[in-house]
């Protein structure tokens, strides 16, 4: 009867050895996906952060040479009215002076 209850003492042992060492295990892959995961993620908000800087960068040179051009476009419209202008004075003078 001893030698029975050692058995299976041993046998309860053993086998409350092999599933710690199963969780271990487990618990180690856990461990390692969890790593790998935090490594990705602390790249894409790396990569997510510096995205977001040159998206506000580009969004604001953008605006600026569009400002720019709209000045260039309205300036050369004024001179060109103001052109307009005085070749229609000059072709008035020319007129007075030939009705002259």
């Amino acid at each position: 009867a001893v030698v029975s209850t050692q058995s299976t003492g041993a046998a309860v042992e053993r086998e409350l050895s092999c599933d710690i060492s199963l969780l271990r295990d487990r618990i180690d892959r856990c461990n390692m996906r969890y790593s790998d995961a935090r490594k990705r993620y602390e790249e894409a908000e790396r990569e997510f952060i510096a995205s977001k800087l040159e998206l506000h960068q580009c969004a604001e040179q953008k605006e600026g040479l569009e400002e720019h051009l709209f000045t260039i476009i309205t300036l050369n419209e004024t001179r060109k009215s103001e052109k307009l202008e005085q070749l229609h004075q000059k072709l008035e003078q020319l007129e007075l002076q030939e009705n002259s």
